[in-house]
């Protein structure tokens, strides 16, 4: 989808595509490009995208993750309380630092809701590196939220709702009309469809201020983050992403030692194999034994430091 920024107050097109394991390199070009810059909101934007390109990694081994718009259709139509994820980049070729200037991990949820897990600009888009900086870009955020409503309001999502930083909080309160946002931000249909249509004015050149500059003067007062930067080291979540990235044979031996493979496994495509061992080592009460196994193939393994050992 085509998405209107602004560059030194002129409007330019970005694009929002769906990423895959191929795309993630930007958080580290972000990450070098920041360099020893100790400015808390810049270091903030690489922090919240580090983490949502973690999230992407650590789940998508097992949880389905969308590559187009259409393919959240086809999850909902095939199962309407499935949970379908999307990482998603806000990518343009007129920004010298990056081709990537933000980035949004959301979820669809089974109650047909969004959840609004990490958003994220390019550090120099929150906070130019310097007065004189030459690239001023506006819009990021805003443009994002706008994609994600879009998704909303085609697939009848009722609300839509994230975990709002302490300086987001007072942006997603004016953009999305709500009465009050501390940590939590919910907004019901009809308030992100009204957030659509103030971002769907266009000022002219010569006219005052609309409600779309309004959105963009919230953007640079409170850059909109959304999730917490401690969320991925959910040691479920380090579990299951180690286990999935082993090779499939010692997956397969590892599953076998701790009795998870059945005899309908073969029939199953592998990743959906894989899954099922993950799952039923959980269910059965083995993901002690499965931490162990795991980490010890791991030359930076922690097979003793084992989170799921009854004490």
């Amino acid at each position: 989808m085509d998405l209107s920024v602004k560059l030194n107050n002129k409007y330019q097109t970005a694009k929002a595509v769906f990423a895959g394991a191929e795309d993630l390199a930007f958080v580290n070009d972000w990450r070098k490009t920041l360099g020893n810059d100790a400015n808390p909101r810049r270091n903030d934007a690489v922090d919240f995208a580090e983490v949502a390109v973690h999230r992407f990694e650590a789940h998508s081994a097992f949880e389905p993750y969308a590559r187009a718009i259409e393919d959240i259709g086809d999850h909902i139509q095939n199962n309407p309380q499935c949970e379908v994820a999307c990482l998603v980049l806000l990518k343009c070729n007129w920004f010298p630092e990056s081709k990537v200037i933000g980035v949004s991990h959301f979820r669809r949820t089974w109650k047909n809701r969004i959840v609004l897990d990490y958003l994220a600009a390019h550090p120099f888009s929150v906070r130019p590196p310097s007065q004189d900086y030459q690239y001023v870009v506006r819009g990021v955020g805003p443009a994002l939220l706008y994609f994600l409503s879009s998704i909303a309001k085609r697939y009848g999502c009722d609300a839509i709702w994230g975990e709002a930083t302490q300086i987001s909080c007072d942006f997603y309160k004016k953009v999305l009309y709500l009465e009050r946002v501390e940590d939590l931000i919910y907004a019901p249909r009809e308030n992100f469809l009204k957030f659509m249509d103030t971002m769907d004015q266009r000022e002219t050149e010569a006219a005052a201020p609309t409600a779309r500059e309004e959105i963009y003067e919230a953007e640079a007062e409170s850059p909109p983050f959304v999730g917490s930067k401690t969320a991925v080291s959910n040691p479920v979540r380090r579990l299951a992403y180690r286990f999935m990235q082993l090779p499939s044979r010692v997956q397969r031996e590892i599953a076998e030692a701790l009795n998870l493979v059945h005899d309908d496994d073969a029939i199953k495509p592998t990743d959906e194999q894989f899954t099922a061992y993950f799952a039923r080592a959980a269910q059965e009460g083995k993901l002690s034994d499965l931490w162990r196994r795991v980490e010890q193939q791991y030359g930076d393994g922690e097979p003793d430091k084992n989170p799921f050992l009854k004490r």
